[in-house]
């Protein structure tokens, strides 16, 4: 008698809020532990269009609480890309879900203004040979500010850890 089931897994790395395609999914065959949650093999095709709530590393396990249907970016929220020339995106590793902040210079230098900051989370990072796009989730009355922040060249990414505590000070 058999105890193998057929589970669906990462056909390779998936990141954080990335659409699930039919390549992206693959059911295998397993014998698993019965408090490992994984979605069944036959509810692959449903996974499709779905997004991913973090990283997934190939061949990793899908459980019920790793996707969603959920819109993107969530409600309260908006995405801000923040465009990063090669010289500042060197030293960061950035990943999708990594704690950041977003902060923003004066808007001349003349200004006695103290920079301010927006604790974000990375959505995406798209790495060209030109420049690096960190695409952030940022609360959405928040967004505007920022986004006219980075075409005016007055905004830079902060990687934080995760316990660093970013809430005191930000805007």
């Amino acid at each position: 008698m058999s105890t193998s089931q057929d589970i669906v897994v990462a056909s390779h790395g998936l990141d954080a809020y990335d659409v699930i395609t039919a390549e992206d999914v693959r059911v295998i065959s397993v014998t698993l532990d019965p408090t490992v949650a994984a979605i069944p093999g036959r509810d692959a095709s449903a996974l499709i269009g779905q997004r991913v709530t973090g990283a997934v590393e190939a061949g990793g396990v899908l459980s019920p609480g790793m996707v969603s249907a959920d819109a993107f970016p969530p409600e309260g929220q908006s995405v801000v890309r923040v465009t990063l020339p090669p010289d500042q995106s060197g030293e960061l590793a950035l990943d999708p879900g990594d704690a950041v902040r977003v902060v923003v210079s004066a808007a001349t230098a003349q200004s006695d203004a103290e920079p301010t900051y927006t604790t974000a989370q990375v959505a995406a990072v798209r790495v060209g040979t030109s420049r690096t796009v960190v695409e952030v989730l940022v609360p959405h009355e928040e967004a505007v500010a920022l986004s006219d922040a980075v075409v005016a060249g007055r905004a830079s990414l902060v990687q934080d850890s995760a316990t660093t505590d970013t809430a005191a000070g930000g805007e």
